[in-house]
């Protein structure tokens, strides 16, 4: 399997895509810092402790890399299957199911890493630099960051799993924008916000989204031995 994942990932080079990530991160720094001078210019301290600063960056973190990982589906699946070249995988003396699940374990674990990196590095920048300018009113405690470390781990390993469901909508007609299309629509539905809370919110409802895209992965690839390409 692992060789299986490593050939997948020259396939497609997507190595290179770490050049993209940087850049979303980049990004999402910067528009971390334009909320808040957003808010201020407007009179309002939108970061008043460190718990609203985690709930923020993890909400645009998430949001990011699960579009992100519906490109990585499009390419990894749907565009083999529309160019044909999954037949031509499929001839090798490898069971068709192995070679889905090193493609749904490449999404993953990429979803998985890129949350987890990114919400790690973007919290520690915005941390030195509130050192300096003081964006946040509150010190950051232990016990805020350990809660926030938990959550954050938490928020990235739902995220991998949620990351899998436009998959579902996308081999269902072959097609790369209904793949993306329902991130957006499941980015909007995870992330949307009633007085403060989520769906990443509770322990119970992230680890619940993780079991779901892993059900829908698994039966939409259950059947591919017999499926006809």
């Amino acid at each position: 399997m692992r060789k299986l994942i490593s050939l997948e990932i020259k396939k497609f080079k997507l190595n290179s895509y770490w050049k993209g990530i940087v850049i979303a991160n980049i990004g999402i720094m910067a528009l971390l810092y334009l909320i808040y001078y957003g808010g201020k210019s407007d009179g309002e301290m939108l970061f008043t402790n460190y718990e609203e600063v985690f709930f923020i960056l993890g909400g645009l973190i998430r949001s990011t890399f699960i579009i992100f990982a519906s490109v990585l589906i499009a390419r990894l699946f749907i565009d083999e299957y529309k160019n044909n070249s999954i037949t031509l995988m499929f001839t090798y003396p490898i069971k068709r199911k192995q070679i889905m699940v090193a493609k749904l374990m490449i999404v993953a674990g990429f979803t998985f890493l890129t949350v987890f990196a990114s919400s790690v590095l973007i919290g520690s920048i915005f941390y030195l630099a509130d050192s300096y300018l003081h964006f946040v009113p509150k010190a950051l405690t232990v016990e805020i960051l350990k809660d926030g470390f938990i959550n954050m781990t938490l928020g990235a390993v739902a995220t991998a799993g949620v990351a899998l469901i436009p998959l579902f909508f996308g081999m269902r007609k072959k097609s790369v924008p209904a793949t993306i299309i329902s991130a957006i629509i499941l980015v909007s539905l995870t992330n949307s916000s009633n007085q403060g809370v989520t769906a990443f919110s509770y322990i119970a409802i992230p680890i619940s989204l993780f079991i779901i895209g892993c059900l829908i992965a698994y039966f939409t690839i259950r059947n591919i031995e017999k499926v006809d390409v």
